[in-house]
């Protein structure tokens, strides 16, 4: 826990330093300041913290975001044509949808990557049903929504990461996984 704390504070004054473009010993002192701040303040998320990927989400990650890379170039293209040429006409609509995601950080990311995404942005995400509010630029675009690769590649990560869970549960001797993903339940031995 300390190592990661150390490497925190040291990123968070790197970042200071960085962005106000001054090395002199006021900008150190407040930077140093203000990183152990939020470094004591945020001491309690530790055990919240996400998990080192393995090399297969890294990998499944890394696919969806050069999908999203593409989608957005493509969504570019759509959205100049849709308002120099009309084709197909700006018409914007609300869509209610509810993808088959079930963690926070994969609605949290679904929702990011259709707003990164030209003509849609992510209005409202219930988090007890996982409906999600969608304003679209055009009725091609909010139709496109329902069956977008991007939902099927979080989904596939999703499950990936359950899958993995679960198996830790089932070496470790522990009852469950948590919404978070995070194992739950007893973590005692089984020696006697």
């Amino acid at each position: 826990m300390r190592k990661r704390s150390v490497v925190l504070f040291t990123l968070l004054l790197a970042f200071w330093l960085v962005i106000s473009a001054e090395a002199d010993l006021q900008h150190i002192a407040m930077g140093a300041i203000l990183a152990l701040v939020a470094v004591w303040f945020w001491q309690d998320l530790g055990p919240r913290l996400p998990h080192v990927l393995s090399a297969r989400e890294l990998l499944l990650l890394g696919h969806c975001l050069v999908s999203l890379a593409w989608f957005v170039i493509q969504s570019n293209i759509a959205v100049a044509k849709s308002l120099l040429f009309s084709s197909p006409p700006v018409g914007p609509v609300f869509v209610v949808m509810r993808p088959p995601i079930e963690s926070h950080w994969g609605r949290v990311l679904l929702a990011t990557c259709i707003t990164i995404t030209p003509g849609t942005v992510t209005v409202d995400i219930d988090p007890e049903t996982g409906q999600f509010i969608v304003h679209a630029l055009t009725e091609e675009t909010a139709a496109g929504l329902f069956d977008w690769q991007i939902i099927h590649e979080i989904s596939n990560l999703e499950s990936w990461r359950q899958r993995r869970a679960g198996h830790a549960v089932a070496s470790s001797g522990s009852y469950g996984v948590d919404s978070l993903g995070t194992l739950a339940g007893d973590h005692r031995s089984d020696s006697y």
